[in-house]
């Protein structure tokens, strides 16, 4: 059995040497997608044979103006493709500070506002605002103004510790303004008070 299969083995081996000027010409066929049969074409490869016996391709020949295949790939329009913008990815941790960042602006501004309204109402039954950069403006409406410099301020510098690099200012950057917040309620409260005294 073992040298059946050997005998057999060693005659699909052996390849019989071929002159080493012969060339051969072999037609090309192309499928057509709509046609069940192949179809031949006028193109030609031409193989050449070395020393060895191996054949080695040395020249392909296509003539695209005779060839059904080429006919039929001429007729397919590939679309163009362009070049999109790129998406800007937000995290939730970028969204989520921002909006409770404007929440606080806010609310800071207003509870500003409202410690400039108490003090106009407290120093006009006369008492003296103890604040000396707000004292200028305590008799006039400039007040308003010149209250929200500082929360603009800590608005800013909160914004900045919520891209800072630094883990601890990245987890406290509503301390500024919730403290300012807090300050300015208290304040407000206090002037107030001050008013409606007797």
């Amino acid at each position: 059995m073992f040298l059946i299969v050997a005998a057999l083995l060693l005659h699909l081996a052996w390849v019989p040497p071929a002159p080493s000027d012969a060339t051969t010409e072999l037609p090309v066929t192309t499928s057509n997608p709509y046609s069940s049969q192949p179809q031949a074409s006028s193109s030609q490869a031409t193989t050449d044979r070395d020393a060895s016996g191996s054949a080695k391709l040395t020249a392909v020949s296509l003539d695209p103006t005779t060839s059904q295949n080429s006919q039929s790939l001429a007729t397919i329009r590939v679309p163009s493709v362009e070049p999109g913008t790129p998406s800007k990815i937000i995290t939730v941790e970028d969204v989520h500070p921002r909006r409770t960042w404007l929440i606080l602006s806010i609310v800071q501004h207003s509870a500003a506002t409202f410690d400039a309204y108490s003090t106009r109402q407290a120093v006009s039954s006369g008492a003296i605002e103890a604040d000396p950069l707000m004292r200028p403006f305590a008799q006039s409406p400039a007040i308003y103004a010149a209250i929200q410099v500082g929360p603009a301020i800590l608005d800013y510098a909160a914004r900045r510790m919520q891209r800072s690099s630094n883990n601890f200012l990245r987890r406290t950057w509503w301390v500024p303004q919730s403290a300012s917040t807090g300050l300015f309620l208290f304040s407000g409260a206090h002037n107030l008070q001050v008013a409606n005294r007797p």
